[in-house]
């Protein structure tokens, strides 16, 4: 190869290294933006509005309860009654972008959700749609204060979409804190307690937790699906949030609704935008299994593919005992020069000329130890023997006789001396280079 085209082939790595480095860079960049929206997700679930607290307290009182991001299919005849957060005041348009902090704090929408998969999901199975109440800025400071409710004409129009009426009406208490009379499953007498209850009243919706008139958790039917089923909707996601289970007998009144609603099924608290529900009765079947390929390794094909596994592996085998793995000489250092070094030296091994390759081989050793005294830029000052020895007479005296007299009986050897006599004069050598190199 001339010196032209092994210039022209040298770019070729950096093209792939470029590469690479560019596709690291952008699975950096999909790992940051996975790490910081889930690190998102997690904040708002582990804030007071949010509903870890919800899955500890059920986990706890013996119930099956699981939080749901979506990303995979979830079977919904293990779902015994999904709650579905909503932090989004405005499910038709996208959430703007805060650009200050007073903005942020007073941000009414936590991230945005759809309408028909809200819909979707309580067409599959039970399912508890909580309205949003708060803005960010009780995530934010943790302090719970009337100027951050958010707007009721939004959430009024969010409970006219989910619940696909107009009949329904929200409202507020008038006291800072209601309390809610509910009798559990066993008879005991509880009573929730609400800071700045939103109820709402109207016609259609059985209350579950407070009267006719001002309802906290009511199971209203399904719109347009006739006896189809039906859904819950807690007005005041207070009852369940972190900051709200725990004041009066929240928390015991949510694991007995829990109790009741989702039976010895799982409840999942799904924070997910899509539906992810999927009925495995109804899933298609698939025409074809593995075992309709594994008959193609039986007899009489067993013998075919044993026959091919047989021939590769020989011919594996002799490719790589006759020519070894491939070498990359564009990338090695001095690929030309190791190349003709390696020539020239098995040219003389085939001629007999052991001595004159003791004698190649001594001048590239005197070369290669200047080089790692001196460096390789002062290095072909010192390469040549009769430099380096008046170096070793100046710098270590006491080595240089004995390098002079290898020096001389390495010039003085018959080119077609015998390999013994070459390696003897060659371990004579490497010993006096090595007291040089060390300074023994």
């Amino acid at each position: 190869m001339s010196r032209d085209q092994s210039h022209t082939a040298a770019p070729a790595p950096a093209l792939r290294t470029e590469y690479l480095l560019v596709g690291l860079f952008v699975l950096l960049i999909i790992g940051a933006m996975i790490y910081v929206t889930s690190q998102r997700q997690q904040a708002l679930r582990s804030s007071p509005t949010g509903l870890d607290g919800l899955q500890l307290w059920l986990t706890a009182e013996g119930a099956s309860a699981q939080n749901f991001t979506g990303g995979w299919p979830m079977d919904q005849t293990t779902v015994g009654l999904l709650v579905v957060p909503l932090y989004d005041t405005d499910l038709v348009r996208d959430r703007a972008t805060p650009a200050t902090k007073e903005e942020l704090l007073f941000q009414q929408d936590e991230y945005d959700l759809v309408t028909e998969a809200i819909h979707s999901k309580q067409r599959k199975v039970p399912t508890l749609v909580v309205l949003p109440k708060w803005r960010s800025g009780l995530r934010l400071t943790g302090f719970g204060h009337p100027i951050l409710l958010a707007e009721r004409a939004r959430i009024q129009a969010t409970l006219n979409r989910v619940t696909g009426r107009k009949s329904l009406t929200l409202g507020y208490g008038r006291a800072p804190f209601t309390e809610f009379d509910y009798t559990a499953a066993d008879g005991t007498e509880l009573s929730a307690k609400i800071y700045a209850a939103q109820m709402m009243t109207g016609e259609g919706c059985e209350p579950l937790l407070g009267r006719e008139g001002a309802m906290l958790l009511a199971r209203c039917p399904l719109f347009g699906e006739g006896d189809a089923g039906d859904v819950m909707i807690l007005t005041d996601p207070d009852l369940i949030n972190n900051h709200g289970l725990r004041l009066g007998d929240n928390a015991r009144i949510v694991s007995d609704l829990a109790r009741q609603a989702a039976g010895d099924k799982n409840v999942v608290i799904d924070y997910s935008r899509s539906n992810w529900l999927t009925d495995p009765r109804s899933a298609r079947k698939r025409e074809r299994s593995w075992s309709d390929l594994l008959r193609f390794f039986q007899p009489p094909f067993t013998i075919l593919w044993l026959g091919a596994a047989i021939a590769l592996t020989l011919a594996f085998w002799r490719a790589a005992v006759r020519f070894g793995p491939v070498r990359d000489v564009l990338n090695a250092m001095g690929a030309a020069k190791s190349q003709s070094v390696g020539a020239r030296a098995r040219l003389m091994r085939l001629s007999n000329q052991d001595g004159a390759l003791v004698s190649e081989y001594a001048a590239a050793r005197i070369a290669a130890t200047a080089a790692q005294l001196f460096g390789p830029a002062h290095a072909r000052h010192y390469a040549s023997a009769e430099a380096f020895l008046r170096y070793t007479k100046r710098k270590h005296p006491e080595q240089a006789a004995p390098l002079a007299e290898i020096l001389n009986r390495l010039q003085s050897l018959s080119p077609r001396a015998s390999a013994a006599q070459a390696m003897a004069h060659v371990d004579d050598l490497e010993r006096v280079l090595e007291r040089i190199r060390h300074d023994t």
